[in-house]
């Protein structure tokens, strides 16, 4: 019996089984998408241009059933569209393939709850506002997809709205107040947009929100009092233009991410005490924060604490030793002082990152005291760690940075600190009194390191570097000998300053190795002799050429034409000869700076030079140039126009260039860089001296100086038009004529010089205009006539008008009366019969004008009978106009006599 129900129990449950089966075959082959819906994003695909042909199913015949299409996903049992994400492609390319508008046909996907279109191109166009009718959407990502306009704020209509992301677009406007009221959204991110105005005071309440990241933005105005968000986890309002204090924060008690790095928020920092006691991570960089720091007690959750770039002042508590898990600290460019010992590193064994910089902060820290840590970046620039080397860095095995720059050191580098960390990136001992030579260093490093060792007292030849390097400075020190150590660098090369040191002999020619990397080569200040190698014409990526102030000899070489993105330039100060090259003008379109003074150039100057229109600072001074000034001065329009953009002073290049691992049999590519800037500095004869311009003076500079020159002809009237014009130097010239009348249009010239030049005619009226004038020398000219009235040119000294015989009045002589002439060294006669001549002169002059006044007036008067009745009417007229009044007022005078 028991066998038999077994045996129809198997039966049962076998025919089950199989319908079963069968019924899951039967479903694999229909179609749950909906046709209406399917059509929608057909339509949807037809507005997305899609070059690459990745959405390939959506459409075709293989595959009608849209549930199935890339992207699409669909509820298992109603076959509605509920997701639509069309990012995958991410994973392979980076770069956007999609271009596009959003269709409106995304409507008909009324069950939709997913909807991503990051990375898309969207031109431009502005975000439909029928978004905000897809009443099932709970995830809304359409970040970095090059939308613009203002957000629309029908968006707030989503009630099932749980994320939103529209970060990196260019939205612009304010953010829509209803945003605030959010009552189920947990994460909003707007950041990387162009918002204005002020943060709707009702996200001070917002209750549901776990994440807001409003940062980089335009945003301005007070912060909200955050009272009533204590679901809030992270916030970030970075790099906007807020106000507010640490207390406007304290309703987040939940806030474990805070920053409000680049903003305006100040107020005390210790009063942050007691508050916001789960933080792990606070920026608060870049704000106008003051008074001691604090507690750090209350704070033992901080994994990340950036208080850089505050008025923070007093010592570092040492409560800071006792923040356990602290990996990243960073207390730079504050008003900090007192002594920083082991009590304040105590427990921070975890810590990863230390950045004391720019303080009054002294390191007293022994070797054998207890340094917990292992540090990846150390960085001391500007505090006290000297005079000793510091020895507790003996203890640092895989500092990856290390910068004690400005530290006060004055001693001698141990031998055991060229052992350096294979994870190397950037070492700066720069701008202390470090004696001694360099070791010939045989480290081998992960990556391409930058070094800093200028402004030290290292002596001796540069060793030989085994290693690659990725920047190198040596300059402001005592080196000597030879470049023979340039060719055994590698190619990786971005930046070489060996300047100011005592270097010389003639320059290697191997820069091409160097060709696409080398941004800036500075050898100036040295000994070097010779021609300038050829080869520095292959550096096709050099920005910034310093050869000044050596020795170098011949013409500049014609391959430099082939340095295209050269934008500084300066030769000075060397024994080079030639001409001109046309080509400079012809091929070195972006020049800003071009320095050729002080060296032995001849002939005249070659047109093309105004081929440079970007230039701002033109130095041929010193040279043997001849001819005219060409008259196309003018097309230097970047001094013609106020300055705006970019900086074009400073330079980008690499501190670090990593290697991304490879087959050891093959050349590994470059991975990642880390970018640092040169700042260009330019010495130019200002107001009479030789001064350095850095990078804020050298941006508003515009400077042409063509002094001490064989210069002929007239200063071409066009030159006054170069509106933004600074400084103008043509001294020691042989030029003539008058000083352009228009001269005045130079509204912005601080500095002219025209001494010891041949100018003569009068000082033009317009000179006197120039409000900003600070620096004025016309002496040695044949200037004449008065010196133009007014506070402007009376101010200067009468040195300024020497020279110039036929000139008068102040500050050069009281009058431009007739004063007696200045006795001479000849015989008493001689001045007697100089007078003589003098008044005589004078006499006859005044003669013959009343003659020619007197007969002038009464020989009109006797010929032309109109102008006789004319003139003895008007006689008449007056006399009796005189008579009457004189009448009346004595009429008047006895009235009141009698009436008193």
């Amino acid at each position: 019996m028991h066998v038999l129900v077994s045996l129809l129990l198997c039966i049962l449950f076998t025919s089950i089984g199989f319908r079963t089966l069968g019924l899951k075959e039967a479903d694999a082959s229909m179609s749950f998408c909906i046709e209406k819906e399917r059509q929608a994003l057909l339509d949807f695909k037809a507005n997305i241009n899609d070059s690459r042909g990745l959405l390939y199913d959506w459409g075709s015949q293989k595959e009608l059933d849209c549930c199935k299409w890339v992207g699409v996903g669909c509820n298992n049992h109603t076959g509605h569209v509920i997701e639509l994400d069309i990012t995958f492609y991410v994973v392979v390319d980076p770069y956007r393939v999609f271009n596009g508008k959003i269709s409106p046909s995304l409507l008909v996907l009324t069950q939709l709850q997913y909807l991503n279109l990051n990375y898309i191109d969207f031109q431009l166009n502005p975000l439909p506002s029928f978004l905000g009718s897809l009443s099932n959407l709970q995830h809304l990502h359409i970040s970095l997809a090059n939308l613009s306009g203002p957000i629309p704020h029908q968006l707030a209509n989503l009630s099932n709205l749980l994320h939103l992301d529209l970060s990196g677009n260019h939205f612009q406007g304010s953010i829509p107040f209803s945003f605030g009221e959010w009552t189920s959204l947990i994460y909003l991110n707007l950041s990387q947009n162009q918002l204005r105005g002020a943060i709707p005071k009702t996200f001070g309440n917002c209750s549901s929100l776990v994440e807001l990241d409003l940062s980089q933005n335009l945003l301005n105005g007070s912060l909200p009092k955050f009272i009533g968000c204590s679901s809030l986890t992270t916030l970030s309002l970075a790099y906007n233009s807020l106000h507010g204090s640490m207390t406007d924060f304290k309703g987040c008690t939940s806030l474990k991410k805070l920053d409000i790095s680049s903003n305006f928020v100040s107020g005390n920092m210790s009063n942050s005490e007691g508050q916001l006691s789960n933080l792990e991570y606070l920026d608060v960089s870049h704000n106008s924060l003051n008074g001691s720091m604090p507690d750090f007690t209350i704070w033992h959750s901080l994994l990340f604490l950036d208080l850089s770039n505050n008025q923070v002042s007093g010592n570092v508590p040492d409560s800071l030793g006792q923040v356990t898990n602290l990996r990243f600290l960073d207390l730079s460019s504050n008003s900090l002082e007192g002594v920083i010992t082991e009590v304040h590193f105590l427990n921070l064994t975890q810590l990863r990152y230390l950045d004391l910089s720019f303080n009054s902060l002294a390191l007293d820290l022994s070797i054998n005291g207890r340094i917990p840590f292992q540090l990846s970046t150390i960085k001391l620039q500007s505090c006290k760690v000297g005079p000793r080397f510091p020895e507790w860095l003996k203890t640092q095995e895989n500092f990856t940075h290390l910068d004690i720059s400005n530290a006060g050191i004055s001693d001698g580098v141990p031998d055991w600190f060229w052992d350096l960390p294979v994870e190397l990136e950037f070492l700066n001992i720069s701008s202390n009194e470090i004696e001694g030579t360099l070791p010939n260093m045989t480290c081998s490093f992960n990556g391409y390191p930058g070094m800093d060792f200028s402004n030290n007292h290292f002596r001796g030849r540069v060793p030989l570097v085994s290693f690659s390097l990725a920047a190198l400075n040596l300059s402001r020190n005592k080196f000597s000998g030879t470049l023979s150590f340039i060719c055994n660098l590698d190619k990786t090369l971005t930046f070489l300053d060996l300047s100011n040191n005592s270097l010389s002999g003639s320059l290697p020619d191997c820069w091409m190795k160097f060709q696409k990397t080398l941004v800036v080569l500075n050898l100036s200040y040295n000994n070097f002799s010779g021609e300038v190698p050829s080869s520095l014409g292959f550096l096709s990526n050099i920005e910034a050429l310093y050869l000044r102030a050596n020795k170098f000899v011949g013409e500049v070489p014609m391959s430099l034409s082939n340095n295209k993105r050269l934008r500084f330039v300066d030769l000075g100060e060397n024994k080079l000869s030639g001409v001109i090259p046309e080509w400079i003008g012809e091929e070195l379109s972006e020049l800003y700076v071009l320095v050729l003074g002080s060296n032995r150039f001849y002939g005249s100057l070659p047109s093309q030079i105004c081929w440079l229109y970007n230039l701002q600072l033109l130095d041929l001074s010193d040279n043997g140039l001849s001819g005219d000034i060409p008259r196309c001065f003018d097309n230097f329009t970047s001094m013609a126009r106020e300055s705006v953009g970019d900086d074009i002073t400073s330079h980008s290049y690499s501190s670090f260039v990593g290697i991304i691992p490879c087959d050891p049999h093959r050349p590994c590519p470059y991975g990642p860089h880390v970018e640092a800037q040169f700042l260009d500095n330019a010495w130019v004869t200002w107001k009479g001296t030789e001064r350095s311009f850095g990078k804020s003076g050298l941006q508003l500079l515009k400077s042409i100086d063509l002094s001490r020159n064989n210069l002929s002809g007239k200063v071409p009237h066009e030159i006054t038009g170069l509106y933004e014009l600074v400084s103008l130097n043509v001294s020691f010239n042989k030029l003539h004529g008058e000083v352009p009348k228009d001269i005045g249009l130079l509204r912005h010239l601080e500095s002219l010089d025209l001494s010891n030049n041949e100018f003569s005619g009068h000082i033009p009226w317009s000179l006197a205009q120039l409000n900003f004038l600070s620096y004025l020398d016309l002496s040695y000219n044949n200037l004449s006539g008065r010196i133009p009235a007014g506070s402007q040119l009376q101010r200067f000294n009468y040195t300024s008008y020497s020279g110039n015989p036929q000139l008068c009045g102040p500050p050069l002589t009281p009058t431009c009366g007739f004063p007696p002439p200045p006795a001479t060294v000849v015989g008493k006669k001689d001045v007697e019969q100089d007078e003589d001549d003098y008044w005589k002169s004078y006499y006859i002059g005044m003669g013959t004008g009343f003659g020619v006044g007197f007969w002038g007036i009464c020989g009109l008067l006797i010929l032309n009978r109109r102008w006789r009745y004319f003139f003895f009417a008007s006689l008449s007229y007056i006399q009796d106009w005189i008579y009457v009044t004189a009448v009346v007022h004595f009429h008047k005078s006895l009235e009141s006599l009698d009436l008193s």
